[in-house]
């Protein structure tokens, strides 16, 4: 994109701020933005080569996105594309490598290019990896691995209902039933009930991708279904949000804020590039935080994250999605409905408590793949060649046996599900061989250990990191 086109960016919370709309120059400065709220944007790779019949639409402050070597004229789709005004992040500039990452290439089978730019393919942004990342990319196209096959889906759905079908015999067991199996069937019933709610999220996880149907209202519905009605979790919040963390993992735009909405609390700090954003809080809670945090991040992972994740939520669900407070409010009844079973609420509660602790195991699972994981700079990971390695950086994988893979919902592999969000996790070992021997190839290392490994390892980053920014007297 040339000198003097202009295009439209909104902004959005911690990623592009969506307070406000303004035109940005590429290349120049933002007016009428302060620059404390501004972000540093990246200049065009080169002026396109514009055809004669395009050269009066780049006139007309066109939006374009490079892919592969070739300007495509994307202004009209902004405002229908799927995932949102993230894409004016990449406005003039080389985005192959999130283009793949997300999009089929019959996406532009009836979009003809507007211009050329340079760009290898074999190491695209001057990055082996990056092409050996394209042509993997390539043959999963050719076998079919982004298909999710229908066996697939079944048995993810058998687990899902079977958790429910035991848990609810285990509350009919003890409602009925006046021998010493009770407390046993209690527990068994809430720890099943977690189990189902776990399933429920890793299948939201899923539909929001597009992974299990590929067909996407069909996918958000059921999306909705498991995690909205099943799991009490707005989808279509968790969505923007992950769509944005997968974007832009782990990073930040120094002197304004994180970059990764899904990977920032207030109740820790994991690297101490975002030590800056807390100075905010009040001396003795960054004290708190910095002195103690790798103590309480278990306990409060185990106990308090999934009360805080469904208040949260229900905070940011949307006040113009009324189905997403409509499938909230379908899974309290529902629990509610369930707990009202219990001879007295204090019964209830102890079953809805071990329930609500026991999913907080997947808190854990979640945050132990990102979180003794160094942060960047937002801008540098969008530069062009730097998608693969990036993705393999931020990310820790988790060793376990196969039989296993039903209790991680298959993220346990989070570097093949971070470099192919496409990819259906049934696919993943396969592709965490390839991955393996491309990082080797490529001197490129990729933590691998098992869970109680990964969790102790976070929390001794969480610790080392309190202690640095100690060090620096809490600046």
């Amino acid at each position: 994109m040339g000198q003097g086109t202009v295009v439209q960016e909104k902004k959005a919370t911690t990623i592009h701020m969506k307070s406000e709309e303004r035109v940005f120059v590429p290349g120049r400065s933002i007016e009428g933005v302060p620059t404390n709220n501004s972000l540093r944007l990246v200049s065009p790779l080169s002026q396109p080569q514009l055809s004669d019949a395009s050269s009066n639409q780049s006139e007309k402050q066109d939006i374009l996105i490079g892919v592969r070597g070739k300007w495509y004229n994307v202004t009209n789709f902004v405002p229908h594309h799927p995932g949102g005004d993230v894409i004016l992040e990449f406005a003039g500039q080389d985005a192959t490598a999130q283009f793949m990452a997300y999009h089929s290439p019959s996406v532009l089978r009836h979009r003809r290019p507007v211009g050329t730019y340079p760009f290898d393919e074999d190491k695209p942004g001057g990055e082996p990896m990056q092409g050996d990342w394209m042509k993997l990319c390539d043959k999963y196209d050719k076998l079919g691995y982004f298909k999710t096959p229908f066996s697939f889906v079944l048995e993810r759905f058998v687990i899902l209902i079977g958790f429910l079908a035991v848990s609810l015999s285990c509350v009919r067991f003890y409602v009925t039933t006046s021998n010493e199996w009770k407390g046993i069937a209690l527990v068994t019933g809430a720890v099943c009930l977690a189990g189902f709610w776990q399933q429920s999220g890793f299948l939201m996880h899923d539909c929001m991708h597009n992974l299990l149907f590929h067909k996407r209202r069909l996918d958000q519905n059921v999306g909705w279904l498991c995690g909205n009605v099943f799991l009490g979790l707005s989808s279509k919040w968790w969505r923007d949000e992950h769509n944005e963390h997968h974007l832009f993992t782990n990073t930040a735009i120094d002197g304004v804020g994180p970059s990764d909405p899904q990977m920032i609390e207030d109740i820790w700090v994991q690297d101490v590039m975002i030590t800056q954003f807390f100075h905010d809080i009040p001396p003795f809670a960054r004290q708190i935080i910095g002195r103690y945090q790798h103590l309480y991040f278990m306990p409060l992972c185990m106990i308090a994250g999934p009360y805080a994740i469904k208040a949260v939520s229900l905070a940011n669900a949307g006040r113009k999605r009324p189905m997403e407070y409509i499938g909230i409010a379908l899974h309290f009844i529902w629990v509610g409905a369930l707990l009202s079973c219990f001879p007295t609420w204090k019964e209830a509660l102890l079953f809805y408590g071990i329930a609500m602790m026991c999913l907080g195991v997947l808190s854990v699972q979640l945050l132990v793949s990102h979180y003794s994981k160094p942060w960047a700079e937002k801008e540098t990971v969008k530069e062009s060649g730097s998608w693969a390695q990036r993705q393999v950086e931020s990310v820790v994988d988790i060793s376990c046996p196969t039989w296993l893979d039903w209790f991680h919902g298959g993220l346990h592999l989070h570097s093949p599900h971070h470099l192919f969000p496409r990819l259906p996790r049934c696919h993943y070992r396969e592709a965490h061989q390839d991955v393996l021997e491309m990082c080797k190839k490529n001197n490129v290392t990729l933590d691998v250990m098992p869970w109680f490994e990964a969790i102790a390892n976070t929390i001794r980053h969480l610790r080392n990191v309190g202690e640095q920014w100690e060090a620096k007297k809490w600046d």
